[in-house]
């Protein structure tokens, strides 16, 4: 039998799922949630990752993660820009609308999970 806690938790997680699919571009996909964490990730420790780099980060083929790539970029969700010293390196950074988004995702989350009764010990 699944713990009450448990239940909560798996609760938690499909308002989660739902609050995604309405707010987030992801369409059901997971290369394209993974995308979207993997900028958020890079996003908030500051630090650059280029689009080679971003592309050899996720576990998916090359063209799958170029068709969700390409229609963040078309879409205002990620840019482009170059390296200082180096012009051939292009790095890629999450718009102002993705950051605001992820700030309400992440203020959502945290009130999806912080639940009456889920830190509670059976």
């Amino acid at each position: 039998m699944i713990s009450k806690q448990n239940a909560l938790m798996i609760e938690a997680i499909f308002r989660l799922r739902a609050w995604c699919r309405q707010h987030l571009p992801i369409e059901n996909s997971l290369i394209a949630y993974d995308l979207l964490l993997l900028l958020s990730i890079h996003n908030y420790s500051n630090g650059h990752i280029t689009v080679k780099q971003l592309f050899a980060s996720l576990p998916y083929s090359y063209t799958a993660v170029r068709v969700h790539y390409q229609r963040y970029v078309d879409d205002g969700w990620i840019e482009h820009y170059p390296d200082h010293l180096d012009k051939r390196i292009k790095y890629v950074r999450p718009t102002q609308k993705f950051i605001e988004t992820i700030n309400l995702f992440t203020e959502a989350a945290n009130e999806i999970f912080v639940i009456e009764g889920l830190d509670d010990d059976e």
